[in-house]
């Protein structure tokens, strides 16, 4: 009898995690010469996003200012940096919150993007840094898109 419980709680197991692997979603943005389009996206947990026409682009949550590295995630979310000019998936996003990417080559014009992973937990404490320029801007985005 113990063998049948166990076959039965493996079946289950396994069949709520293929479910979830099913429902999950795939987004595209598209680096489009100087910008991602669309800028801001809004996933659910366990969604992935595909970064497409990625030629001369990189995709990359590190941004690098005065007083250092600084990664806009949700806290115990993993970033992401992309191989130069080559398509990219990023891994399941499961940490709820917004995470900031931006383009290595062209942020110095403003290349950059959001992705809202359910609710922006960690909006607030973004904006509680005080972003200027791009940066800004991006924030500013992320805001508007979950008014």
């Amino acid at each position: 009898m113990k063998y049948g419980k166990s076959l039965i709680a493996a079946t289950l197991t396994a069949a709520t995690l293929m479910s979830t692997s099913v429902m999950a979603e795939n987004h595209t943005v598209t680096a489009q010469v100087t910008s991602f389009k669309p800028m801001v996206i809004q996933i659910q947990p366990g969604d992935t996003v595909s970064f497409e026409n990625m030629n001369g682009h990189i995709t990359n949550t590190k941004f690098v200012q005065a007083d250092g590295e600084h990664e806009y995630i949700p806290e115990g979310a993993t970033g992401w940096t992309s191989q130069m000019g080559e398509n990219f998936t990023t891994d399941p996003l499961t940490v709820e919150g917004v995470y900031l990417y931006k383009c290595d080559p062209h942020w110095g014009a403003g290349m950059g993007g959001v992705v809202i992973v359910g609710e922006p937990t960690n909006l607030e404490a973004i904006q509680a840094t005080k972003p200027k320029g791009a940066l800004k801007r991006l924030v500013k985005k992320a805001a508007k898109a979950v008014k």
